[in-house]
């Protein structure tokens, strides 16, 4: 049955439902970040360890995002992104009365799936209500909506934190579920697929199980030790696996993803640039909360206070950037986004004991920047090239990118970090230098890889 034309009013109010899941997503993620030094307290954790209730949210997202976007070319995008709403809903109640680590981390995950399904369908709703010149509009307020979760989070979370503790920030999402849920049961179209589909089983289940394995070595290799035999494992099987869904892919009737996509220039490209941008922002989302508790001795609101450039920036950055996407090619625009992630990031790396809170702000809004600016285009012209019967696939492995690197990101950086930590004090250094050492290598670090990703960028 064909699909009729949507209204411009009935467009903006399904945007307003997916921009409620994103500003739900982003909020908790800023309120998370804030609270990780209380959790470490009072679970006795280690940042290595207390990583992981960042990390598995992300690893949770990441594995599962193209199953999600499958499902939804097979049925409905309306009744997946709803379902998300919910387990999200309930992964936070059970988050706020986690009692140890364990227990967070499981909720944590819970989270992740059903971020997971509201992430795999956003773009693709969004992409089907919207074409022509307001898609990129759509994606850059989407961008805008992102930087105002942002941009609450650390405040919010910053409050509940010191007034009442970290297990309240989770019940903040409660409400905000509720809102989206009510509102997509009447706004969101049912989105009928184009073709009858079917999903393979055991493509779906390697592509898991090797991300699975993949990222939970990048993750647990700074606390246990690259050497460790459970590491090696993991790496070892995410080989195998790998090797297997690529055989799968090849021999399938009905491949789970379908390879194809990859060969057009602008989806592969733009996923590269997407895992190396925010490979390089992420860089830092772990270690700032550390470096302001631990070397500049500040509370939870004055740390949320440090990070609020950054969403600003964003909030400004994306709906421009999503207006000179629709006039200039998206390698410009991507590239100079991405140099202003360099320049960031390496003011980070210069930072001290005596650094000034206006040199923090600026790095901060100087990084925001170019979150803002390369990220929208490069959505758009992923989404634009994407095959109409493909659209939530596709769209699931672009979140799928943008997460991997998110993930990357924090693994990589912490591992950075804690090696020359670990360095420095074995030599007798101070804790504090050997801090802001680690610290100062992991920043570079991420320069380096939005350097790499600016090249990719302006040669596609």
């Amino acid at each position: 049955m064909k699909q009729l034309p949507l209204k411009l009013s009935r467009k903006w109010l399904i945007f307003s439902v997916t921009a409620t899941g994103t500003f739900m997503g982003t909020l908790d993620g800023g309120i998370v970040n804030i609270a990780l030094p209380s959790m470490a307290k009072q679970f006795g954790a280690n940042i290595e360890n207390i990583q992981t209730v960042v990390s598995i949210y992300l690893l949770a997202v990441t594995c599962f995002l193209p199953v999600f976007g499958k499902l939804s070319d097979m049925y409905s995008r309306k009744k997946m992104y709803l379902g998300g709403f919910a387990l999200f809903g309930v992964g936070s109640i059970l988050c706020s009365l986690a009692g140890n680590l364990p227990f967070m981390i499981m909720a944590r995950a819970m989270q992740g799936l059903g971020s997971s399904a509201m992430m795999a369908n956003s773009q693709a709703i969004i992409a089907k209500a919207f074409s022509g010149k307001t898609r990129g509009r759509a994606l850059g307020g989407i961008g805008a909506v992102v930087a105002l979760g942002s941009l609450a989070g650390p405040a919010v979370g910053g409050f509940f934190i010191q007034h009442f503790g970290w297990t309240s920030v989770f019940w903040v999402n409660v409400p905000v579920c509720v809102i989206g849920i009510w509102r997509g049961v009447q706004i969101i179209p049912r989105f009928n697929p184009l073709q009858k589909m079917r999903m393979d089983i055991w493509g779906a289940l390697c592509f898991i199980l090797a991300s699975f394995a993949f990222l939970y070595a990048l993750n647990e290799g700074p606390a246990k030790g690259w050497g460790n035999h459970i590491i090696l494992a993991a790496f070892v099987a995410a080989v195998l696996f790998f090797a297997g869904f690529f055989v799968r892919e090849k021999t399938a009737k009905n491949p789970f993803l379908g390879l194809s996509i990859f060969k057009i220039p602008a989806i592969s490209y733009g996923y590269a640039v997407a895992v190396l941008g925010f490979m390089a922002i992420f860089c830092n989302s772990v270690l700032f909360p550390f470096y302001t508790t631990d070397i500049l001795h500040i509370d939870p609101v004055q740390t949320g206070l440090l990070i609020l450039p950054f969403p600003i920036a964003l909030a400004i950055t994306s709906p421009v950037s999503g207006v000179l996407s629709e006039r200039y090619p998206a390698r410009i625009i991507t590239t100079v986004g991405l140099g202003f992630v360099i320049i960031g990031t390496l003011m980070f790396a210069f930072m001290g004991k005596e650094t000034s809170f206006l040199y923090i702000a600026l790095a901060q809004f100087i990084t925001g920047c170019g979150s803002g600016t390369f990220q929208v285009p490069n959505n758009n012209t992923v989404i634009s090239a994407a095959p109409k019967n493909k659209l939530g696939i596709v769209s699931s492995v672009n979140a799928l990118a943008r997460n991997a690197g998110m993930i990357m990101g924090i693994a990589l950086s912490v591992a950075v970090y804690a090696a020359v930590q670990s360095y420095f004090e074995s030599t007798g250094l101070a804790h504090e230098q050997a801090f802001m050492n680690g610290y100062q290598a992991a920043m570079l670090f991420g320069a380096g890889t939005a350097f790499v990703g600016g090249i990719i960028s302006s040669v596609r």
